[in-house]
Order: structure tokens, then C-alpha cells, then sequence
């Protein structure tokens, strides 16, 4: 069964992302894999926030499980937003939703599960409560 197409206001975090000649294919749509970086920076621009910046610290951001929905076709030229909150928090991992929206129009959603890396390890660490609750406060509606 196929989840629920997202609406924009599930969303509390908006980032715009211009479409590139270079991110259609052979059939003049935009690319699935383009639509991947568009969810991917769509994440960074949460992550970009100053207050957040100064929580996570020297860890790196890394994605462990990432499931896009293509609901349509989506064709250049245009602009479109990528919109992302935060689902759950889990003890050393978060999930993300994402919707990518050419107008009122969700083209394709992504559920991603992400986790901070020790930078001296390179291992999944515990996000502690000044990150949990940061992200937490850009909760979805749903």
C-alpha cells in the first residue's frame, strides 16, 4: 500500500532549488537520481541552521535508509521546494520526511533515516537532549 502523498503544510522546514537542463534524462523529465539531491539539500538547510551547527559539534551527518516516492513527472524549466521535518528521534538515529513540491503539486516524498557519525570513530553516536529537542521543535503536523 502506498503512503498517504504529503501536502505542504506537513512541512516546517522550506528550502527552493532551481532545475537544471543537466538534471533531466533521455525523456526530458527531471531525473530520479536529481530528485535525491534536491531531498538531500533540502536536509543540509535544516542542518545549515547556526544553533543546530553549534549542537551537532565535529560529527558528520550520514544517510542510512532513504525511500523516495515518485507520485509524478516532474519537467524543467521551473523552480521547486523541498520541504523537510523531523518525525522521531530515536536514541542514535532521526527521521526525516521530505516532500518536493513544483507549486501545490507533491511530485515524489522521501522517508530518510539519518545518523551523526563520531568524527574521531566514525561511529553512529547518541544525540543528546539540546539536538533532540532542536529537532523536534521543526516536528511535521501529522
Amino acid at each position: 500500500m502506498r503512503p498517504p502523498i504529503p501536502v505542504r503544510q506537513d512541512f516546517r522546514s522550506w528550502t527552493e532549488e532551481k532545475l537544471r537542463n543537466m538534471d533531466t534524462d533521455q525523456f526530458h523529465h527531471i531525473n530520479n537520481s536529481a530528485m535525491a539531491s534536491f531531498f538531500e539539500a533540502g536536509r543540509m538547510e535544516v542542518f545549515s541552521a547556526p544553533d543546530v551547527r553549534q549542537v551537532i559539534g565535529s560529527a558528520s551527518l550520514a544517510v542510512v535508509r532513504l525511500l523516495i516516492n515518485f507520485h509524478r513527472e516532474l519537467f524543467y524549466p521551473r523552480k521547486v521546494a523541498v520541504g523537510s521535518s523531523v518525525m522521531r528521534v530515536g536514541e542514535r538515529s532521526f527521521e526525516f520526511c521530505q516532500g518536493l513540491f513544483d507549486g501545490e503539486d507533491c511530485v515524489a516524498s522521501a522517508e530518510v533515516v539519518c545518523v551523526l557519525l563520531d568524527s574521531s570513530t566514525g561511529r553512529a553516536q547518541p544525540i543528546g537532549e539540546p539536538l533532540r529537542n532542536r529537532l523536534l521543535s521543526g516536528r511535521a503536523v501529522r
